[in-house]
């Protein structure tokens, strides 16, 4: 018998899709409706660690301001860990000093916790696009894409979410460079990952149709709530989501987020997706099909 892909057209709306439509992270907040709306995916989300100052009001209604750095940045807001408890009531500001940028934004609600702080995600409440000095695209401009990441201009140190076709994704897995023209710059020049501190500090949901599936060997990381990111072997990836291997073992359904493709020490895109199929191997391990889902 074949083998599920990781967009298998056999996964029927009333079967493993409905099911997955009910499933939730373990072991995470219960986010309110507002968060979720809010999370819906309208750009990129770059897990990344800016430096900024965080100005907001704690329990005791006292305003406080801080030093921290983002977890997660997009668009229109980042995930952010603060020491103290903080008032979802009262407006907040952002500050990054290295660009003598600040924007107001307001708490969303509380994501997690950290040892010794609390992890919220906040949203712009006025449009901010050079904040956090990266580029996003338009998230309908990328059709074709099989993989996403951030570059850095060599010569002038702009940022970019490049969004990789097949042959580029080659090239970038061959070489962790691009070469292409940058604006600033007037000329064509390399492209380089960015490092996860080097800034001061697609998920579409499967269409039950099949995608043209590119064997590749490449590495991707997966995040599990409750568990350490692991860095797996990709086999093929397709527009429709991945597979790969893994030592771990990780439950049909069950929600993930993943970085395809994944350089240690960079800042990657993590994307969510669900394990849509799992097979043993005899060697122990285990191989699993991951579909992107919309967040």
């Amino acid at each position: 018998m074949a083998k599920p892909t990781p967009d298998d057209p056999s996964v029927s709306p009333g079967g493993e899709a409905s099911a997955a439509a009910r499933a939730r992270e373990p072991d995470a907040p219960e986010p309110s409706k507002e968060l979720l709306h809010a999370n819906r995916r309208r750009s990129d989300r770059v897990v990344v660690a800016i430096a900024i100052d965080f100005t907001g009001t704690n329990a005791k209604g006292v305003q406080f301001t801080e030093s921290c750095v983002t977890e997660m940045v997009s668009l229109h807001g980042a995930s952010i860990a603060v020491s103290q408890r903080t008032s979802q009531e009262h407006p907040i500001r952002l500050r990054r000093r290295a660009l003598d940028l600040e924007v107001r934004a307001r708490v969303l609600g509380q994501l997690g916790l950290r040892p010794g702080c609390h992890v919220y995600g906040i949203a712009f409440t006025e449009e901010a696009p050079d904040f956090w000095g990266i580029h996003f695209p338009q998230m309908d401009e990328n059709d074709e894409t099989l993989a996403r990441t951030l570059l850095m201009c060599s010569g002038c140190g702009k940022q970019l979410i490049f969004t990789l076709n097949e042959i580029e994704f080659r090239v970038f897995e061959a070489n962790q460079r691009l070469s292409y023209g940058c604006e600033t710059c007037g000329r064509n020049v390399v492209w380089k990952p960015v490092s996860h501190d080097a800034t001061g500090n697609p998920g579409a949901a499967a269409n039950h149709r099949r995608h043209a599936r590119t064997r590749m060997k490449t590495t991707a990381c997966i995040q599990e709530s409750g568990r350490e990111d692991d860095v797996v072997e990709v086999l093929d990836i397709s527009r429709g989501g991945v597979s790969f291997r893994s030592s771990q073992h990780y439950t049909v359904n069950s929600w993930i987020r993943f970085a395809v493709p994944y350089t240690q020490g960079a800042a990657n895109i993590f994307v969510s997706g669900r394990i849509a199929w799992q097979k043993d191997l005899d060697n122990g391990g285990f191989e699993y099909g991951a579909q992107y889902v919309k967040s």
